[in-house]
């Protein structure tokens, strides 16, 4: 980066803190924040890491490898949401990026969120395109859970609404995440978070120990007057799934369908979570035939897991497994 951009960038804000929770993720994590130093060498950017008692010894590695990040070695798991409201303690920077351990951002990328941040004042946090480090589109925006939008996911509604109204509901398949926009909620793997808003806000709900916290922390923002924008000139490069793995295993797909009819009945109530998982289960099975018909090995088993999910007793997992809070 050159010596004039580095100093437009600190004339445009004092100071941005990247929080980073890692979790027995060594060799995917160091690599990342080896990334991430590279792109932020000679920038106003503290690195801020909160390690979830790993025994792979993350901790050490990125000590080692990445001296210039801060790191605290917890001594239990916290999860994702308390590991990161951790880092938000200690963040005092007016910007706060939450980053996921597999997560790196490229050359300009922390510089867009920001220059989006600064033009739209009300926008609680903004979140950048996600890509695999193949390039290809991780779907990282959604609109909030409704019976409307479980009945159109369920009977494939991109392909007979307008592509303009499936676009601005930003239904997988039709909304390609390429234009600067408002959103309903957006993944927390990468999410550039306002300090004001935190502050109004709050962290993260630590009941959801992992996935859902993202979603109902959005929801909680935009209830209290905020916005959350998306921002693609903003490329974020996502491994995905690498803590989520080794947490739950075969159980991430339950756990994560636990957390969403969490966050759903606590906000729409228990009649319309029986209608939302119904529609949830439809839409599962729809997509599970197609595979068959289609002989779409993955997808079938994809599908399957995703309806056992839905149809049978979902487990209490508000941690990993086999270990209490």
């Amino acid at each position: 980066m050159s010596h004039q951009r580095a100093c437009q960038y600190h004339r445009r804000v004092d100071a941005i803190d990247v929080g980073m929770v890692t979790f027995n993720t060594h060799g995917l994590t160091v690599a990342a924040l080896e990334r991430l130093a590279a792109t932020i060498a000679g920038l106003p950017v503290r690195v801020l890491v909160h390690d979830n008692a790993s025994t792979d010894g993350t901790a050490d590695a990125i000590r080692s490898r990445v001296p210039t990040a801060e790191v605290v070695a917890g001594e239990r798991n916290l999860g994702f949401a308390g590991g990161m409201n951790r880092l938000i303690a200690r963040s005092s920077a007016p910007w706060f990026l939450a980053l996921n351990s597999d997560a790196w951002p490229e050359p300009g990328a922390i510089e867009a969120l920001l220059a989006a941040g600064e033009k739209h004042d009300s926008a609680a946090a903004i979140a950048p395109l996600l890509l695999r480090p193949d390039g290809t589109l991780e779907h990282s925006t959604f609109p909030f859970p409704s019976l409307r939008v479980a009945a159109i996911t369920a009977l494939g509604g991109y392909r007979w609404l307008s592509p303009s109204r499936s676009r601005q509901l930003a239904l997988v398949g039709a909304w390609n995440h390429d234009e600067s926009r408002d959103v309903d909620w957006a993944v927390g793997a990468a999410l550039l978070m306002r300090r004001s808003a935190l502050d109004s806000i709050g962290g993260f709900d630590e009941s959801f120990f992992m996935y859902g916290e993202d979603l109902e922390w959005c929801w909680r923002a935009r209830a209290r007057g905020w916005t959350i924008r998306f921002e693609p000139s903003a490329v974020v490069r996502h491994i995905g799934n690498a803590s989520g793995a080794i947490t739950f295993g075969g159980a991430r797909t339950r756990a994560h369908v636990r957390n969403s009819y969490r966050f759903y009945r606590r906000s729409h109530g228990a009649a319309s979570t029986l209608g939302y998982r119904a529609l949830s289960i439809a839409g599962c099975g729809r997509l599970y035939v197609l595979a068959r018909l289609h002989g779409d090995a993955s997808g079938r088993a994809q599908w399957a897991d995703h309806l056992r999910a839905h149809v049978g007793r979902v487990p209490q997992l508000d941690g990993p497994p086999n270990e209490g809070r």
